[in-house]
Formats: structure tokens, sequence, C-alpha cells
């Protein structure tokens, strides 16, 4: 009780929900969209989630990628390793089929936007492994994606991603972030190309 009259416990007080208040409006200043720019999810402009995106759901705050390798061709790859382009990273599997009819549209993204400052990474999840899931990519013709596998569910489980599939995650060309949309979409509408447009370096 005696703590409670003295002046120097109330200005801690008052000292720390002021800087409580602070930190929220810098927080919440950074994602606000920038006046008279156009849309952008960097800035998790509501204004994109339209359509085939109104499921996509921007990360708050925005989380940096795992540090949990997967495979492409024997070799083990890491998210880190995309740095300086921003990735749609994307698990799928050979028995969901939401997955499989996904799967084209997500190469006619990488078909239309890959290249130097965004690549599509479109990850196999689960013990079927390269072979069982490059069938799938050989009967699909999906001809430009490139086989990414994480048999031991690993880097799913990491993202949460391992209990619901498909699962597509964008991240900047930092390694953060941007959001996740749970389900299957269209990635070749124009509401996906506008998205993924909106936070390419």
């Amino acid at each position: 009780m005696e703590l409670i009259k003295q002046p120097r416990f109330w200005l801690l007080i008052w000292g720390g929900l002021g800087a409580v208040l602070l930190l929220y409006f810098i927080i919440a200043a950074s994602v606000q969209p920038r006046p008279g720019g156009p849309p952008s999810a960097l800035n998790h402009d509501r204004v994109l989630l339209r359509g085939e995106m109104a499921e996509f759901e921007y990360a708050f705050p925005p989380r940096g990628a795992p540090m949990i390798t997967f495979e492409q061709e024997g070799e083990a790859v890491a998210l880190a390793d995309f740095h300086g382009k921003a990735i749609l990273v994307n698990f799928w599997a050979t028995w969901c089929l939401p997955c499989l009819k996904e799967l084209p549209s997500l190469d006619a993204l990488e078909a239309e936007l890959g290249g130097g400052s965004f690549q599509v990474v479109a990850i196999a999840a689960g013990p079927q492994g390269p072979t069982g899931a490059q069938a799938y990519f050989d009967r699909l013709e999906i001809k430009n994606l490139k086989l990414f596998a994480d048999p031991s569910l690993r880097l799913a489980s990491a993202i949460g991603g391992a209990d619901v599939l498909p699962v597509s995650i964008l991240y900047d060309s930092n390694g953060r972030e941007i959001g996740r949309l749970v389900g299957d979409a269209d990635w070749a509408s124009p509401e996906a190309l506008r998205l993924v447009r909106s936070v390419r370096p």
C-alpha cells in the first residue's frame, strides 16, 4: 500500500502506458497505405484483398522466414536463399485435390511474373518425395515451376501449414511474411497478379 502512495510509482505506471500507446501509433502508422501511392501489400492495403484474394490474410506483425531447409534436386535449400526477390511459397501434396487444382494457376503465375524479382516456390509436402511429386508435375503439364520438396514436413510444420493444404505464403524481398492464403485460389487471376506485383522490388 505504501508503494501505491509514492509519486514515483504512478510516474512509472503512466510512463509505461504512454510508451505502449506510442508504440501502438508507430505500428499502426507503419501498416497504413501510403496516401496517393498505388495499393501495396507491403503496406497491408486491404484494397488488394478482392476476388480470388479475398481470403488472403496479412501477417501482423510481419514474421521472418524460418531457417529450415528443404530439397531441390537433392540439394538442401532454405527460404533465405531467395533473399532479394519476393516469393510466393506454396505447400501442396499429391493426395490433396485442391492443391492439384491450384498448381496450373501457380505455373501460370510463374510464367507471367517469374524472373529476377519474383519466384513461385511450390513445395511438395509429404513422404512421396520429389519422384512422386514430379509425376504429378508431368501429369498436369507444369512447365514453369521448379520442383521443391519437404518430405519430413519440417518446414511446413514450422510455418503452421502442415495441418491444412494448400497454403500459400507471400514473402517480401527481405524474407518477411506479408501474409498467407489457406486453401486453393486462382493465382493467375487479375487479383492475384495485382497483389504479387505490389510486393516485387
